[in-house]
């Protein structure tokens, strides 16, 4: 089933529209963290006031708040030779405050986290197969989600004493898992995994407390083709469509919000829910294609409608490098997208320090 909703159908969405729009979003450069070096992936929120992303130079760095200012930390990567590079490639993941990693060119995965006196390096190699497109869930354990170059759903996952690899095989038979994983925990403790099948369908895959899994066929919005999904357990399922559409997936039923002015969307940010006492509305923040992008917010209310607000772009940047990234400051909200220029740079509303 699907519902299309290029424009809001409710009399109250229409009204929460013309509120969400109110105020001039501004626009915020952090750099680069050298003068040679440029950010190339999305950035990994670890904290409030710490992100992490990759640079063109493939190496890991940091973006934090001391208290008075912000500042680049250099992480650098793992120790590394002619045969074995260690070159990260792509957005980490963060599975908790001290706690992220990040695959490499090589397929490798690797982890960056705090010891209590100084940050490291741990090398978890791969499962027999490249991996890539990573997620991580602290649920019933400390796990990893990563798609491997075979087609299968690959987890790392600690098992009490030490870091082994479980294979969940592939979405359905015959249907290679495609890009980037996107998993939450829920309540039990339930963990669930979602990533799009070659064949154009949405696949979740739940792991219960007693690590028993299952996959379930999400389908697609009809005539259309799953391409990515972000999801979160507040936030909702979202994917982008092979058409340029954003959809969410909601008890079985697809409802997708159409094209911002038309523009075809490349990638969003995961969603988030923006939760006022009164109407809980889901929001992305969404890139769309083209020589001249700009960053359009998607607010959706109770899946019965959805709006777009045009948040423009940075002056003097005409595209992004990455999907935009969502920052709590408090009761604040911070946007970090990377641009072509190799700058960091952040959207922020009205009243935000």
């Amino acid at each position: 089933m699907l519902r299309i909703l290029p424009v809001v159908v409710l009399v109250l969405a229409v009204g929460l529209a013309a509120v969400d729009a109110q105020g001039n979003w501004q626009w915020r450069s952090h750099g680069k963290p050298k003068w040679n070096v440029k950010i190339k992936s999305a950035m990994a929120v670890m904290l409030d006031g710490k992100l992490f992303g990759i640079g063109g130079n493939h190496l890991l760095y940091e973006r934090v708040w001391t208290g008075s200012s912000w500042t680049w930390t250099d992480h650098g990567k793992p120790s590394y030779n002619i045969f074995n590079p260690t070159n990260f490639q792509e957005e980490p993941c963060v599975l908790a405050d001290g706690k992220l990693f990040a695959t490499t060119l090589q397929g490798d995965l690797y982890e960056r986290h705090w010891t209590g006196s100084q940050w490291a390096f741990g090398s978890h190699s791969n499962p027999g197969t490249d991996i890539e497109g990573c997620s991580a869930v602290r649920g019933s354990t400390d796990m990893v989600f990563l798609r491997g170059f075979d087609g299968t759903l690959r987890e790392r996952f600690w098992n009490g004493n030490a870091w082994a690899w479980r294979n969940h095989g592939r979405p359905a038979p015959g249907v290679d898992a495609f890009g980037t994983t996107s998993s939450y925990a829920i309540s039990g403790p339930t963990t669930r995994v979602f990533v799009p099948g070659r064949n154009g369908h949405l696949y979740r895959f739940t792991l219960d407390a007693a690590n028993q899994g299952s996959w379930q066929d999400l389908q697609a919005p009809p005539g259309k083709s799953v391409r990515k999904v972000h999801a979160t357990a507040s936030g909702g399922i979202f994917a982008i469509t092979d058409d340029g559409d954003v959809c969410s997936w909601w008890f079985g039923t697809w409802t997708c919000y159409g094209k911002p002015d038309g523009k075809h969307v490349w990638d969003c940010s995961d969603p988030i829910l923006i939760d006022n006492q009164h109407y809980p509305i889901n929001r992305l923040f969404c890139v769309h294609t083209g020589s001249s992008q700009e960053v359009y917010q998607l607010s959706v209310y109770s899946s019965e409608g959805g709006w777009w607000v045009n948040r423009g772009k940075p002056s003097g940047t005409n595209t992004f490098v990455d999907r935009p990234i969502v920052m709590f400051s408090g009761p604040y909200s911070r946007v970090f997208v990377p641009a072509n220029d190799g700058n960091l740079y952040e959207l922020y509303p009205p009243g935000q320090p």
